[in-house]
């Protein structure tokens, strides 16, 4: 685990900058019997697991997907525009070809006062980032590919006295189909303000 003062903060960037992706390299380790799409290294103050807004998708419909962050108390992560210093939180999608992503949704953020008297905009407690997953699929045979399978690379910046950068590798599936779809268990964490 690499930590980092926030007086290093450049060192850390000038390796972000020169593309050396060890400081970032998942030592993703699974928290009892979590499915795959929860993840949290040991000891670390951030967990993070990718949720859908729905428990289905239907071929031509939507649904949200996003990852929800749930930081230790204290510790914050950084927005698309983290100030004057910190690292953006990033995540990149992946899913079949017949499926499309939109941009990321940045609910707002909080301003934070870091040491240093560096003014940072994030968010602690908990947050989801999130995009709409877009299914342009067709019937084949009258049968539906079975399931869609995302996945996500997620990187962040958590920084409290001192900075830890994460990173999780997280997968989940959903089922395809024509009937409409349920909301899931997680369908109260997106934000539907849009």
């Amino acid at each position: 685990m690499l930590w980092i003062r926030l007086g290093s903060f450049m060192m850390l960037l000038g390796i972000a900058l020169a593309g050396d992706s060890s400081a970032w390299a998942s030592e993703e380790k699974l928290v009892g019997d979590r499915p795959k799409s929860f993840a949290a290294r040991k000891g670390e103050p951030v967990k993070a697991e990718l949720i859908a807004e729905h428990a289905s998708v239907q071929p031509g419909g939507s649904t949200h997907i996003g990852v929800h962050f749930d930081l230790e108390d204290g510790w914050h992560i950084y927005w698309k525009e983290p100030g004057d210093a910190g690292l953006p939180t990033t995540i990149v999608w992946q899913g079949p070809s017949w499926v499309s992503f939109g941009p990321l949704h940045w609910p707002p953020p909080q301003q934070f006062q870091d040491p240093g008297d560096i003014r940072t905009h994030g968010y602690s407690g908990t947050v989801v980032l999130y995009s709409t997953l877009q299914c342009q699929l067709a019937a084949i045979g009258g049968q539906y590919p079975v399931p869609l399978t995302v996945h996500a690379t997620v990187k962040w910046l958590a920084c409290k006295e001192l900075c830890v950068p994460g990173s999780a590798e997280l997968d989940l599936s959903l089922p395809v189909s024509a009937d409409p779809p349920a909301l899931s268990t997680h369908a109260e964490l997106f934000d539907h303000t849009e």
